[in-house]
């Protein structure tokens, strides 16, 4: 009986482990960016190599972007520990975006709600649901939202 109770604890244990663990490792999987090339009303590939650009930095697991003219907006969702991390995750961002694209003008928010924003405004241009005066509008909201 001694035995079985000793299995049955181990067992238990070693099952708890796994599932902790496991979905510790479903929060931290990377998600694949919305890439949309020149499929919308305004190209954007300088933002999809933009998030390629931040989605190649440990701290980030997940980003989103639109360009417009010369200016790329990104948000890149950091992994949670990381958040205490933000300031210089935003800078070293910046930075590596700007060295690729010295010619633009480039806004970076780690901000959820700029994210969410980015995100409706990736899926309705790769759905060609808005118009290039509704994307200025929008993108001009959220600069302003960036800055203050």
């Amino acid at each position: 009986m001694k035995k079985f109770s000793l299995f049955i604890l181990t067992f238990f244990t070693l099952v708890c482990m796994q599932v902790g663990c496991g979905q510790m490792n479903l929060q931290q999987q990377e998600q694949t960016p919305l890439f949309i090339g020149q499929e919308a009303i305004v190209d954007q590939t300088q933002a999809d190599n933009a998030k390629k650009i931040v989605l190649s930095m440990d701290e980030v697991i997940e980003v989103r972007g639109v360009a417009n003219q010369d200016n790329i907006y990104i948000a890149p969702a950091v992994k949670h520990f990381d958040r205490l991390h933000l300031e210089g995750i935003r800078k070293d961002g910046f930075e590596r975006v700007k060295k690729r694209y010295p010619n633009s003008t480039i806004f970076l928010s780690t901000d959820k709600k700029i994210f969410m924003e980015l995100e409706k405004l990736e899926r309705q241009l790769k759905q060609e649901r808005i118009s290039k005066e509704e994307l200025d509008k929008r993108l001009k909201k959220l600069e302003e939202d960036m800055k203050g």
